[in-house]
């Protein structure tokens, strides 16, 4: 196909693709390749056994294929904290419940300013825990 006086060399047609839904798609995917910062690229044959056994660790890594082999290929940790998301929206509804005290002891509504305090300083050593795990699992 050859373009004419008028083409754009982006038109569907003459990019082979039926619409503009598929040029998007094209576009899209040429930006990726053209972001790509890893040029070069290591293959390696493996028996079935083994591919299953990578994939099994794959998934359980809940990282890419490609993430998880070159950690393991540069002898990098892989941490899998399961429940980490849950965990982390349960400290944030204690840390709530714990204001509400707070500001009610602040209020002489409640008079136990001594155990909210030892609370709370429970409370941040457990969120720089779990800090320190995240940014170990990244």
């Amino acid at each position: 196909m050859h373009l004419q006086e008028g083409d754009s060399p982006l038109d569907p047609p003459f990019l082979g693709l039926k619409n503009s839904k598929q040029l998007e798609i094209f576009l899209k995917s040429e930006v990726v390749l053209l972001a790509r910062t890893k040029d070069k690229q290591v293959k390696f044959w493996a028996d079935e056994k083994d591919l299953q056994a990578i994939r099994k660790k794959v998934v359980k890594s809940k990282l890419s294929q490609q993430e998880y082999l070159l950690k393991c290929a540069l002898d990098k940790e892989i941490n899998v904290i399961d429940g980490l998301h849950e965990m982390t929206i349960e400290l944030k509804r204690i840390g709530n419940n714990l204001n509400q005290i707070t500001r009610a002891v602040h209020e002489g509504q409640a008079n136990c300013s001594n155990e909210v305090g030892g609370i709370q300083k429970e409370l941040s050593e457990t969120w720089q825990l779990l800090r320190l795990l995240i940014q170990k699992q990244v």
